[in-house]
């Protein structure tokens, strides 16, 4: 099912990325957000003639890290200031292969977070239509339990 306009949020931001060897490139960052799943926020981050890699992390994460360190273990956000340079979000993803820094204009950041707050209100992600559906059909007493083999 192919989500409506109404359901989904996306934004293209330009970028850089540093790599665990040290190297740093631009890259093109798209921000996705849907309301069935309104907890997360989908990230792909796009190197010319490298390809793409994608995360999904939680948009409060994101949130809170607009105006402090937010995170711990493999995924960490904070405003970033460099001499001469617009306010910029570092996002540090780790994993067993090494450590991206992806690095992001904190306005862009911040008004994408804003306009998928009008779709879905802070503290309001738990009354999504999705969520409920998904909650009845877990709670539904007339279904039989699976059965383990």
């Amino acid at each position: 099912m192919s989500p409506d306009c109404d359901s989904q949020l996306e934004g293209i931001a330009r970028g850089f990325v540093t790599l665990s060897s040290g190297e740093r490139e631009r890259c093109d960052i798209m921000l996705r957000y849907y309301t069935d799943d309104p907890l997360v926020v989908g990230l792909i981050v796009s190197r010319p003639g490298r390809g793409s890699a994608r995360w999904v992390i939680s948009r409060d994460l994101l949130s809170a890290g607009l105006t402090g360190t937010a995170g711990i273990g493999d995924v960490t956000v904070e405003p970033v200031a460099e001499p001469s340079k617009p306010l910029g979000v570092l996002l540090r993803v780790r994993d067993e292969r090494g450590e991206a820094c992806i690095h992001i204009d904190h306005q862009a950041l911040l008004l994408y977070l804003e306009r998928s707050h009008v779709m879905v209100p802070f503290g309001s992600e738990a009354e999504s239509r999705q969520a409920d559906a998904e909650l009845d059909e877990l709670l539904d007493e007339g279904q039989d339990p699976p059965v383990v083999r």
